[in-house]
């Protein structure tokens, strides 16, 4: 039983024992958390305040960007107009030069039309004297081809009209015969 005792006494030490170390805990947990929530607040005020720091610089940024930017515009705008200027001269010169150009184009062109024309009246001249004797010929051909077609004939017939008066010579001579 003492035994039991004892082990029930060295329990009881043992519970007492936890039961400080849990308090203790707590606390240090009490502590830490406590700790931990100052840290944080220490750190969202510092970083509160670099975030004023950081909009007021970026405002000062953004004001010097947008002079910078309208000085640039500025200054675009000045080039963009010097250049239209250089564009519009050198347009006029070249339009100036075209004209003169297609001047000068059309005359070479007139010129060309005109030699043009009398080569074409000359191939048309020759070409009708060409024709003009292949008609010529062909006529002479015709008349000639007409005059043996007709030889032709002639002969044709004569030759039909020997072969018919022969035909018809032997059918009297053998009218004639006696039959056999």
């Amino acid at each position: 039983m003492r035994d039991q005792k004892n082990q029930a006494a060295k329990e009881a030490k043992r519970k007492e024992k936890l039961v400080e170390e849990e308090s203790a805990q707590l606390a240090r947990q009490q502590a830490r958390r406590e700790t931990d929530l100052a840290r944080e607040q220490a750190i969202q005020k510092d970083q509160a305040a670099k975030e004023a720091k950081r909009k007021e610089k970026l405002v000062e940024e953004e004001s010097a960007q947008l002079a910078r930017q309208q000085a640039r515009r500025q200054t675009d705008l000045a080039r963009e107009q010097a250049i239209q200027k250089d564009q519009a001269a050198k347009e006029a010169k070249r339009k100036e030069k075209l004209v003169e150009e297609e001047s000068a184009q059309l005359a070479r062109q007139q010129a060309r039309k005109q030699t043009d024309m009398a080569r074409e009246q000359a191939i048309q001249k020759d070409q009708a004297a060409k024709e003009a004797k292949r008609k010529e010929k062909l006529v002479e051909e015709e008349s000639a081809q007409l005059a043996r077609q007709q030889a032709r004939k002639q002969t044709d017939m004569a030759r039909e009209q020997a072969i018919a008066e022969d035909q018809e010579a032997r059918r009297r001579k053998a009218k004639n015969q006696p039959p056999e």
